[in-house]
């Protein structure tokens, strides 16, 4: 077994020299050369002997000076203390710092929030576990999905805690009403005020 973890560790040191997919640092130095790098990797973390989160991608790396971690083209799913799923989604790249929870989604997101009936798409999305909040770029455009409201705008922000979210800029979008499932359209209905909607 000893051999086996010292053979994967050269290979993913010496694979890693040419593949890093830290381009957020450039330098030949210790933070750019990733301590493991897995091809088709699956990883399952557990807490309390549960399922906690699980991943599947394309490449991952880990970087120790920084606790950095990256997957490309990943699909995730998070679990909560009873076994359902908390968050599921996919997307290009993941940037994570594990320490401090802090995880960055980039290229064709889409993001499940079972509880809150809710499915995000966009481009770029941070997500801190800690405070429970997502948020965008306030120029990266967000589509949105829950219940029978469907929107986009820009500058979103949503709260795990208050089960709530908003856009500041340039929103529009359809409500379905049950009363006699018409439909209701509106375009640019916010400037820089915050629309928010709570559930």
């Amino acid at each position: 077994m000893k051999k086996l973890y010292s053979f994967l560790l050269i290979i993913g040191i010496l694979f890693s020299v040419s593949c890093s997919l830290n381009y957020l640092n450039s330098e030949n130095s210790e933070a750019s050369i990733p301590e493991f790098c897995f091809k088709n990797a699956s990883y399952t973390k557990y807490e309390a002997s549960k399922k906690n989160v699980s991943l599947k991608a394309e490449q991952l790396e880990q970087y120790k000076s920084d606790n950095a971690v990256f997957a490309k083209n990943a699909v995730f799913e998070t679990y909560d203390t009873d076994g359902k799923e908390d968050t599921g989604g996919s997307c290009q790249l993941i940037s994570a710092n594990t320490k401090k929870e802090i995880y960055t989604l980039y290229g064709d997101i889409q993001l499940r929030l079972p509880k809150q009936d809710m499915l995000i798409e966009a481009d770029s999305l941070n997500f801190n576990k800690k405070t429970e909040q997502i948020t965008s770029g306030k120029s990266s455009e967000v589509r949105l999905k829950k219940n029978d409201i469907m929107m986009q705008g820009y500058g979103f922000s949503a709260s795990g805690v208050s089960k709530s979210f908003s856009f500041v800029d340039t929103v529009s979008g359809t409500i379905i009403t049950d009363d006699d499932k018409t439909s209701a359209i509106a375009e640019n209905v916010v400037s820089e005020n915050e629309a928010a909607s709570e559930e």
